[in-house]
């Protein structure tokens, strides 16, 4: 409400409600002291007083709105992080990553293939020690034994928080609870993703978007190679399918942008001097990562962090749009002249994005 305007002479104004206020009379002065009076008429100063009483009411609607927008900006991405963390330790330091990026709120955490429950624990251990008792973890399909040391770190670990079943179901609920909403980060293979989008008609046009680790367009693993069929996608090519096919927004980070990605030891360095209990689980994870790899890897690759990067920080890197199709060997091959099914990282410069990560996990 606009308060009461106090009359001043010889002027009209308006007051509560548009009421016009009373004009006070003119004092018996000199006709020479009335010379020297503004001479303002009526119409005009109403017409004054209501053009400045909607710029004001109209600066008041715009700064509130602005900060309703700014709030909404800032407002952090929900988001589901799948992983078959305990393999290969670029999941470890991917979870991390999701605590320390304000951008995004990680809703909970389900673990797929090998022995999932084995990763589960490994996740919820990591979140513990992180300070986050509140986030759940779910273990969701497990498959063929595969190499996951890691996780004798958290072995026979429980909590409140860790579920030994119900993954995709987990994921099913909260999407159905905050439709249009929720970004899951895939960077394991696709089967939890794809039991999710067969497990409910219609449940994939409510995931906001599926950012996922996978597959090889224009190169391999090693510099200059040709394009061949990427783990997380071979490792199960139905599931792979089901995802590409769905219609839901995919942004993948395929290995042309993320197989140059090396934490080499002064990065690493960097990490681990900041010694919060979570950098030093990091370490003893890196530790044993390193002494046990049956790939005989000497350092890290961050193959999982830049899809996690490319929905905190999106324009971290240039993004094409394009038609991926994933073939009976799980190589995802480009389509000419259809619509694009992904936005497609093709590039990285690692320099900057290890600048990046660092800076993030030494906070």
């Amino acid at each position: 409400m606009i308060a009461p305007v106090k009359p001043v002479d010889g002027i009209a104004f308006e007051g509560a409600n548009g009421a016009i206020l009373p004009i006070k009379p003119p004092s018996p002065k000199s006709s020479t002291a009335q010379a020297h009076r503004p001479i303002l008429g009526r119409a005009p100063t109403i017409m004054t007083s209501r053009i400045i009483r909607f710029a004001f009411l109209s600066l008041v609607a715009l700064t509130l709105a602005g900060t309703v927008a700014t709030a909404a900006e800032q407002k952090p991405i929900p988001v589901i992080f799948d992983t078959d963390i305990g393999g290969d330790i670029d999941d470890a330091y991917a979870l991390a990553q999701i605590l320390h990026s304000p951008e995004l709120k990680l809703l909970g955490v389900t673990t797929v293939s090998g022995d999932a429950v084995a990763r589960a624990r490994l996740a919820a251990k990591l979140l513990i020690v992180a300070g986050h008792s509140e986030i759940p973890v779910y273990a969701g399909t497990s498959t063929a034994p595969q190499y996951i040391a890691q996780t004798e770190w958290a072995k026979d670990f429980s909590s409140p928080a860790l579920h030994l079943t119900g993954g995709v179901k987990f994921m099913r609920q909260q999407i159905n609870a905050h439709p249009g909403e929720i970004t899951l980060i895939a960077i394991g293979e696709l089967t939890n993703i794809a039991a999710l989008l067969n497990s409910e008609p219609g449940i994939g046009a409510k995931v906001k978007a599926i950012a996922l680790m996978g597959g090889s367009v224009r190169r391999g693993y090693a510099p200059g190679s040709a394009p061949e069929p990427e783990w997380n996608i071979k490792s199960n090519v139905t599931a792979a399918r089901t995802v590409f096919t769905s219609g839901v927004p995919l942004i993948v980070a395929p290995l042309d942008s993320t197989a140059n990605l090396k934490l080499t030891p002064e990065w690493r360095v960097k990490i681990f001097a900041h010694g919060t209990p979570l950098n030093d689980a990091l370490a003893s994870l890196d530790f044993i990562w390193s002494h046990t790899n049956t790939w005989k890897a000497d350092m890290p690759t961050l193959f999982d962090e830049l899809a996690v990067a490319l929905v905190a920080t999106p324009n971290i890197v240039p993004l094409t749009p394009m038609y991926l199709e994933v073939a009976a060997d799980g190589l995802t091959k480009p389509i000419e002249g259809r619509p694009p099914n992904a936005q497609v990282a093709l590039t990285s410069k690692p320099a900057e994005f290890l600048e990046y990560f660092t800076q993030r996990l030494a906070r």
